[in-house]
């Protein structure tokens, strides 16, 4: 028997490629799905209005976040991502500047860059 250590095949399947080739991303991105709601206000401003949306989730790494919305949403706003607990998980938010927004079929694809690198937000 050989002592050399054996080469193992990773399921990279999740991870998904760059989509331009000038692309700055410091962090791999990762396949998500599913749908949460967000509150979003136009900056950092507390008197400014609020708003509820859904985003349907396309993807998410350490520092952010891609999803799809249906309205439109102003750059450099505000926005706080709400997940539920499923099963034994606990819930957390995420809070985040929106960095990109651009129509396509489906709606507007906005990306969302988090505040602090993935860090749960505790309930105040």
């Amino acid at each position: 028997m050989s002592s050399q250590p054996t080469l193992r095949l990773i399921d990279d399947s999740a991870l998904e490629p760059d989509s331009y080739v000038f692309d700055r991303r410091r962090c791999m991105r990762r396949r998500a799905s599913g749908t949460v709601t967000a509150v979003s206000t136009p900056s950092d401003d507390s008197d400014a209005p609020k708003r509820i949306r859904s985003l349907q989730l396309i993807d998410s790494s350490e520092t952010g976040v891609g999803a799809i919305m249906t309205e439109e949403i102003d750059l450099g706003s505000r926005i706080v991502m709400f997940f539920p607990s499923h099963g034994n998980e606990k819930g957390f938010d995420l809070v985040g500047h929106v960095v990109r927004c651009h129509q396509c079929k489906d709606g507007y694809r906005v990306g969302v860059k988090l505040k602090s690198a993935a860090a749960p937000v505790s309930a105040a």
